[in-house]
C-alpha cells in the first residue's frame, strides 16, 4: 500500500533520503566553494602583507661596518681564515659595581678596568634634557625623590649620584651627566658605546639623529639599542647609517623584572593576559626574523637568563649577530665571550 500523497510519487522515506543526500551534497559543494574562496583570500592577504613588509623593510648597514661597531678589534680566536672575532666586554651602565652607574666616574673606572666600551641609558628630564639615567625614579641611585620626568635638569644636577653606592665616599658629589658629556668622555678615552633607549620617545629619535650627524665618528663607534622596535624603525628611517640592535627578554611586555615576578598590570588580569599575548607575538616576530628584517637591525641584545651556546648558534645561523646580557662574574664573562 502506498502512503498518502500524489499518485505516482515515490514513498516519503525515499524522498527523505534523496533530500538528505541532495542537502549533504549541496552543502558540501557550498562549503568547498567557501573553503576555496577562503584559501584564495588568505593567499591574497599573505601576498599583500609580504609585499607591504618588503616595501616597508629598511636595509641593514653593511656587515663590515656593523662588525666594526659591535666587535671592534678586541682579538680573534681560531687560525687563518677560520678566525672569529671575540665579542668585546662592555661595562653595563658604565660599570655600576665599581662606581656609581651611568656617571662619568663609572666611564673612567671602566677604562681603567680594560673595558672595550660603555653601555649607558638615555632618559629625559622634565625640561627635555637628555641625561644618562636608568630608572624612572630617583630614589635607587641618588638622594632625590620622585620621577625623573618631573624634575628639571638644574635641580637634577644638585643631587648626588653616588649617595646610594657602596663607594659613595670615594665618589662623593658625583653628578648625573648629560648624554653629550657621556659621549664626549667615551670618545676621549677611546671607548665604544652602546646607547640604550629605555622608552619609545620621539625626542630620542631626533636627538640621536642629531648627535650622530654632529659627531660622525659615532657611525663607527656607537650602537643604538632598544626594547622598542618602533623606535629602531623610526630612527633608521631618519638616519639609515646608524648601526642598531633590538633588545629582548622573555616577559618584557607583561613583567617589570627579568625574573618575571612583578607584573606590570597587577590590578587587571585582562591587561596582564593581553600583555602575555603581546610577549608571545613579540617573541615570534623577533625569532621568526620579522623584526630584524623590518627594522634592519644588525644585532640582537639578549637577556642573560636565556643565553646558551645553542641559542647563540641559532642566531648565527640566521646571519644575525647576537649579544649577551650583562655578566659580572669573571668566569661567566670569559665563557660567554667564547661561545
Amino acid at each position: 500500500m502506498r502512503e498518502a500523497g500524489c499518485v505516482g510519487c515515490p514513498p516519503l522515506n525515499v524522498v527523505g533520503t534523496v533530500a538528505r543526500a541532495f542537502g549533504a551534497l549541496f552543502f558540501a559543494c557550498a562549503f568547498q566553494q567557501q573553503l576555496m574562496a577562503s584559501l584564495y583570500i588568505a593567499a591574497l592577504v599573505v601576498a599583500l602583507a609580504c609585499y607591504a613588509i618588503h616595501r616597508a623593510a629598511l636595509p641593514r648597514v653593511e656587515d663590515a661596518l656593523a662588525a666594526e661597531v659591535i666587535l671592534g678589534v678586541d682579538g680573534e680566536r681560531g687560525d687563518g681564515d677560520n678566525a672569529v672575532p671575540l665579542p668585546p666586554a662592555f661595562a653595563h651602565r658604565g660599570g655600576g659595581h665599581d662606581a656609581p652607574e651611568n656617571t662619568l666616574a663609572a666611564i673612567r673606572e671602566a677604562k681603567r678596568n680594560n673595558a672595550s666600551g660603555i653601555e649607558f641609558d638615555l632618559s629625559f628630564t622634565h625640561d627635555s634634557v637628555a641625561v644618562l639615567f636608568h630608572d624612572e625614579t630617583l630614589e635607587r641611585t641618588t638622594n632625590g625623590e620622585g620621577p625623573l620626568a618631573s624634575i628639571t635638569f638644574e635641580d637634577l644636577r644638585k643631587l648626588d649620584a653616588a649617595s646610594k653606592h657602596p663607594f659613595a665616599e670615594r665618589f662623593a658629589d658625583e653628578r648625573v651627566p648629560t648624554l653629550e658629556e657621556g659621549v664626549e668622555e667615551c670618545l676621549r678615552l677611546g671607548l665604544r658605546l652602546i646607547l640604550d633607549v629605555k622608552e619609545y620617545d620621539h625626542r630620542a629619535v631626533a636627538l640621536v639623529d642629531e648627535l650622530f650627524r654632529k659627531r660622525p665618528e659615532l657611525y663607527r663607534r656607537a650602537l643604538v639599542a632598544s626594547f622598542y622596535p618602533q623606535f629602531i624603525y623610526a630612527l633608521r628611517r631618519q638616519n639609515p647609517g646608524i648601526v642598531t640592535a633590538l633588545t629582548w627578554r622573555p616577559g618584557f611586555v607583561a613583567y617589570e623584572d627579568i625574573e618575571n615576578l612583578r607584573p606590570r598590570f597587577k590590578s587587571s588580569y585582562t591587561k596582564h593576559l593581553l600583555a602575555r599575548v603581546g610577549d608571545w607575538v613579540l617573541d615570534r616576530a623577533l625569532h621568526g626574523g620579522l623584526l630584524p628584517y623590518l627594522t634592519g637591525a644588525s644585532a640582537v641584545l639578549i637577556c642573560k637568563n636565556v643565553l646558551s651556546a645553542e641559542y647563540v648558534r641559532s642566531w648565527r645561523a640566521r646571519a644575525s649577530m647576537s649579544w649577551r646580557g650583562p655578566r659580572t662574574h669573571p668566569a661567566e664573562k670569559e665563557f660567554l665571550r667564547k661561545v
